[in-house]
Formats: C-alpha cells, sequence, structure tokens
C-alpha cells in the first residue's frame, strides 16, 4: 500500500503557487518591474513540465530581479518556486530554498496566504520525503489552518492541496477506516470547491484524482482505475510529471490484482514519456520507479534473468532516497531472493533473504516509533497552537495599543498641523496687506513725483511760450523796425556806402533770423498744426545745416493725435536728446525713429558716434541728462540706454499715451 501511495508525491511539485502568481500578477499589474518579475514565474510554470531547463532559467532571472529592486514578495516565490523544481532530484537544495523563502516570509512579516500555502506545501513533502515526520506534519498542519482561514486560494491550488494532505494522512494512519474517513472528508472539501466549475477545469480534474486516490487506499482498485482514466480523460494537455503519476499509479493497481500483461502497458507508455530528451532531471523519479514496476511485472511473469539487473539498477538509484523508498527496497530485495532461489543461485538468495530481513525489523522497530512519534507530534502540535494563540494575542493587543497611540498622535498631529497652518495664513496675510500698504504707499509717491514734474514741465513751458512770444513780437520786432529804418536813412544819406554800413545791416538781420529761430524752437507751431512727427521733422530740417552729421527720420504706424501737451513733452525730450548727441558723440549720422502704437509713442535715436557721451558715463552727474530723465518719468515714460566706445549710442524711449 505504502508503495503505491509514494509515487504520488512527485508529480505535484510543479504545481504549487499557479493560482497566486495569477493573482499577484493582477495585483502589481501596474508595476513595471514587479510586472517582469511574475511573467518570468509565469513563464516558469508553463515551461515546468515541457523545458526543465529554461523553466529553472526563468526563476533564477525572478529572484535576481526580485533581489535587486528589493521586491520581496517576487523573492519568496522565486525561492519556492526553485525548491519545487528541485524536489525529487535533490531533496536537501529543495528544503534549503524552502527555508530561505520562510525566514523572509516572516522576517518581512508577510500576511499572504497565496503565498505562504505554496511554501508550507514544498516543506511539507520535502521533509516528509526525507522522514523527518515531525516537521512534515507541523507544515501540513500549518497548510490546513491555512486552508480554513479566511483568505481564499484559487480552486486549483486548493484541491492540490487537498490531495496531498489525503496522501500525509495515508502516510501516516495504519487504520483503514480512519484513512477511508479522512480522503473521504478531503474528496467532499474538494467536490465543494470546485463546485460549479467546467469539466476542463484544474480543480475539477484534481478531484478526479483525489477520488481515484482514496479508492486506491482503501484497496478497490477497480474504481481507483476508473477515476485516474477518467482524470487523464479529462486533461488532454497535462503536464508531464502529472501524467506520468496517473499512468505509474494505474499501473500499480493491476500489478496488486496480478495482471502484469495489462502493467507493462502503462508501463511502456510511461518510459516512452520519461526518456523524452531535455526532461532527465523533471522526470528522474519516475524514470527509477518505472524500473521498479517494470521489475515487478517480470518477476509475477518469471523472467528472472532480466528482473535482476533491473532490480539491481532500482536499488543503486535508490539508495539514500529517504523514507518513502525503504518499502520498495525491501520488496526489491525480496524479489532478488525469489529469483536467485528459482535460478538456483541459493547464496546469492540468502545473502538477500538476509538483507530483506534486517529491513523489515528495522522498519517494523520504526513503525513503533512512529506511533510514539505521532503522539509526541500531535502534543507539539497542541503546545504550537497555545503558543500561536498567546502570539496571536500578544499581537492583537500590540496593535491594539498601536492603533490608540497613533490615533492620538493623529490628533496632536492635526491639531498642530491646523495651528501652523492657521499662523502661516495669519503671517501671509499680514504680510500681505504690508505690501499692498506699501505697494499704495509707493504709488501715491510716484503720483505726488509725477504731479510735481508735470508742474514744472508744464511751468517751463508756459515760461517758454512767454519768452518766445517776448522775444519774436518784443525784441524781433524792434530788430526788424530798426533794420528798416536803417535802410530808409541809407536811401536819404551818402553815409549809406560807409564801409561796415552793409556788414551792420547783415549782422542785424542774421541776428533776427537767429532770433525767430530760437523763438520757434521755443514754441514749434508745427507740433500743433500738424504733430509730433512733423515737428520733429521741423526741427531736424532746422539744425541739420549746423552739424556736419547726418540726420534720419523714421515713422512707422499711423500717427494718432493726443493731448498738445503730451506730445509736446516726448518733442522735448527727443529735442535735447538729438542735441545731446550732435553735441558728445562725434557721430556721423543720428537715427530717429518713431513707432506709434495703440498703447502708446516709442521712440528710438541711435548713432555711429565713436565717443561714450559722458552724460550716460556711471561717474557723470550732468544736470540737463537728470532734467531728461525727469522728464521722461513726468510724460509716464521709460527709457534704456547702451553705449559702448566705438558701437555707438541707442536710446530706447517708451511712452504709454494718457487715458
Amino acid at each position: 500500500m505504502r508503495t503505491a501511495l509514494s509515487w504520488l508525491l512527485g508529480w505535484v511539485c510543479f504545481c504549487a503557487g499557479l493560482g497566486a502568481v495569477a493573482l499577484h500578477a493582477q495585483e502589481h499589474r501596474q508595476a513595471p518591474d514587479t510586472a517582469a518579475i511574475l511573467q518570468l514565474l509565469e513563464k516558469g510554470d508553463s515551461l515546468s513540465n515541457v523545458q526543465p531547463d529554461e523553466a529553472y532559467d526563468a526563476y533564477t532571472r525572478a529572484l535576481q530581479l526580485s533581489r535587486s529592486i528589493p521586491y520581496h514578495k517576487g523573492t519568496v516565490m522565486a525561492l519556492t518556486r526553485t525548491g519545487n523544481w528541485y524536489f525529487g532530484n535533490d531533496m536537501s537544495l529543495a528544503i534549503q530554498y524552502g527555508r530561505q523563502a520562510l525566514q523572509l516570509y516572516e522576517e518581512k512579516e508577510m500576511a499572504d496566504v497565496e503565498i505562504k500555502a505554496p511554501l508550507d506545501m514544498l516543506l511539507a513533502e520535502a521533509y516528509d520525503e526525507r522522514g523527518i515526520v515531525d516537521s512534515s506534519a507541523y507544515f501540513f498542519y500549518i497548510l490546513t489552518n491555512e486552508m480554513e482561514g479566511e483568505q481564499r486560494m484559487s480552486p486549483a491550488f486548493t484541491t492540490n492541496v487537498y490531495i496531498k494532505l489525503a496522501v500525509f494522512w495515508i502516510h501516516m494512519n495504519y487504520d483503514t477506516a480512519s484513512t477511508h474517513r479522512m480522503v473521504k472528508l478531503y474528496v467532499d472539501n474538494a467536490r465543494r470547491v470546485a463546485e460549479g466549475l467546467p469539466e476542463s477545469s484544474a480543480a475539477r480534474r484534481n478531484v478526479y484524482f483525489l477520488q481515484a486516490l482514496g479508492f486506491q487506499a482503501t484497496h478497490q482498485f477497480d474504481s481507483s482505475r476508473y477515476y485516474f482514466e477518467l482524470f487523464l480523460e479529462k486533461s488532454p494537455r497535462l503536464g508531464l510529471p502529472r501524467k506520468m503519476s496517473a499512468l505509474l499509479n494505474i499501473a500499480s493497481t493491476w500489478l496488486y490484482t496480478n495482471r502484469p500483461d495489462k502493467a507493462l502497458d502503462y508501463i511502456e507508455q510511461m518510459e516512452a514519456l520519461a526518456h523524452k530528451p531535455g526532461h532527465e532531471a523533471a522526470t528522474a523519479y519516475f524514470i527509477n520507479e518505472t524500473s521498479y514496476l517494470r521489475a515487478y511485472a517480470w518477476f509475477m511473469q518469471e523472467r528472472y534473468s532480466t528482473t535482476i539487473p533491473l532490480l539491481q539498477q532500482f536499488l543503486a538509484r535508490s539508495e539514500g532516497k529517504g523514507k518513502q523508498l525503504r518499502f520498495e527496497m525491501m520488496d526489491a530485495h525480496r524479489m532478488l531472493a525469489g529469483c536467485y532461489e528459482r535460478m538456483g543461485l541459493y547464496k546469492e538468495a540468502l545473502e538477500e533473504s538476509k538483507i530483506q530481513r534486517r529491513q523489515q525489523d528495522s522498519l517494523s522497530r520504526k513503525d513503533k516509533l512512529d506511533m510514539v512519534n505521532r503522539l509526541e507530534m500531535r502534543y507539539r502540535l497542541t503546545q504550537k497552537d497555545k503558543t500561536l494563540a498567546l502570539q496571536k494575542l500578544t499581537i492583537a493587543e500590540e496593535r491594539d495599543k498601536a492603533r490608540k497611540r497613533n490615533f492620538w498622535m493623529g490628533i496632536i498631529a492635526l491639531v498642530v498641523a491646523v495651528l501652523t497652518i492657521t499662523g502661516m495664513l495669519w503671517q501671509r496675510n499680514s504680510l500681505q496687506k504690508q505690501k499692498l500698504q506699501a505697494e499704495k504707499l509707493n504709488g501715491i509717491q510716484k503720483e505726488i513725483e509725477i504731479t510735481r514734474l508735470q508742474a514744472t514741465v508744464t511751468g517751463e513751458e508756459r515760461e517758454r511760450k512767454r519768452l518766445a512770444r517776448e522775444l519774436h513780437d518784443g525784441v524781433g520786432g524792434i530788430l526788424a523796425a530798426a533794420r528798416m529804418s536803417l535802410s530808409l536813412f541809407a536811401q536819404k544819406q551818402p553815409l549809406a556806402t560807409a564801409a561796415g554800413w552793409e556788414e551792420g545791416l547783415h549782422l542785424i538781420e542774421e541776428a533776427a533770423i537767429e532770433l525767430r529761430k530760437t523763438a520757434h524752437n521755443m514754441l514749434p507751431d508745427v507740433l500743433e498744426a500738424k504733430g509730433l512727427e512733423a515737428a520733429v521733422r521741423s526741427f531736424v530740417s532746422k539744425i541739420s545745416c549746423s552739424y556736419s552729421a547726418a540726420l534720419v527720420v523714421q515713422s512707422y504706424g499711423a500717427e494718432k493725435r493726443y493731448a498738445i501737451s503730451w506730445e509736446l513733452a516726448i518733442y522735448r525730450i527727443v529735442q535735447e536728446l538729438v542735441q545731446q548727441m550732435l553735441k558728445h558723440t562725434q557721430a556721423a549720422q543720428v537715427i530717429i525713429q518713431i513707432d506709434f502704437e495703440p498703447a502708446g509713442v516709442t521712440v528710438t535715436i541711435e548713432d555711429d558716434g565713436v565717443v561714450v557721451p559722458e552724460y550716460i558715463q556711471p561717474a557723470a552727474s550732468v544736470s540737463d541728462f537728470a532734467a531728461v530723465e525727469e522728464r521722461v518719468r513726468a510724460a509716464g515714460g521709460s527709457m534704456d540706454i547702451k553705449s559702448s566706445p566705438g558701437a555707438g549710442t541707442s536710446i530706447y524711449l517708451e511712452f504709454t499715451a494718457p487715458a
């Protein structure tokens, strides 16, 4: 009975945790690194039965990437998958990877049954295979509690766990009635989990396998074969280890009913699958078991000469493989003794019989020890239950204290935050008021200054107009009358021919002309009549004859008339700046650009002078230029000057039209 049941452990090693990967793939799909890890794990699961080496590479890459991020859940899952890969091939490595995964899971205080259950299953089976019963029972016990917990696992994984629990119960109990009762309980639970799922689902298939296992445990071999065959029929794409496990169990039922010919049909199917290239590591367990079954069938067919080397090969491979193979090893020695006896090799037969009796005595003693160990194990599990309950209670109390502490800390933090925000808002409001008051005060001061400047400029313009009229009407009239008088006098008296008379009349005429020019500059009539552009052009044409520099006036945009006082202020500024340039910069050309815009007027005055005017040098303090700056501010404008030796001077004026 134990011989057949021991073969069930191999086929489910690579199935653990398939449902966990799918759920965690959905949970972490938004993160690129974790998604790549889960994809590698899924790839390894899909290749584990068909391309084991590539599956191992996928698990290894997933483990390396998980550790580099770090992604602790991915590391635990990758370690569990790698341990499952070594199951049946190197049990020491399988346990080593499982222990690493368990240590990390506990260190990081994870609480995810989808990750923990496959890990517990790996360690439970690995310890069971190595004959470490108490450790195996502990992890199966934990796995049972996880199955009954609040978190739900995938149906396929859940039914797979029930299969493992059934196998473990069969190994641990010698009473057929209790075994049948427990396996029936697992079958009923598995049916409940798979209820409503389609026939093709993995959970439904696992239920068939579990039913077959139960009938085999109670020696109902016909029913067992029926459900194993149904399992294969409903699983057309079954993985290689699963399919070989089902074939192995069917063959064993035929051997138990003394039908070696039927058993050999299934053994040949297993051998064809087991010797596929590239699958040696994944099928090593089944290859050895197939040798044992074939030797068993040949022994029943009295093919003793061919049975002996096959049994010797099986024993050589099985040495040190663990508890589950010792019953088969004892049976192999029994068959070897029978073969030697029937072939007349009595000495060899005696040696094999001695080995078989020693193993039988050892197993008998071990059975008694197992019974004691089971009682001790149940006591230890009870104690562990109490310890776990106390730990859970302590953790719950600490969490409750932490929640209360966090609550009051949150209240205090909230109060502090409210007070801080209130203070910041009050301070911000106060600063804002101070800023507004300062801006308002600055605005008032600027308005006062502009009003003062405008009053000054207006007063100056009035004085200019008064002087211009007095010069033009007063002094100009007197000079004109004097010249006329002297001209009439010269016509009557011979004195007119005296030397210097004509020169004196010419000087009086030039004085009158200069007086009229001065009066015109002080009061440009063309500004009132034709506007700013015409006034500037008139000014340029009158002074161009007095300087060697070429004066150019350029105008852009449609001119719009504004208040005469504002236009006169701009005209005076341009007039003063042009005269300063001609006086100081030694320019060969001066360009005056006037741009009429919707918002006002901009004026650019450029020259090609080689000298930087002293009135814009940093150390200069010239009253004429200071007056120009005041006029610009009074007109609501701004001024920007750029000048360097040899590159000329550029003055940019921008005036915003008054409302």
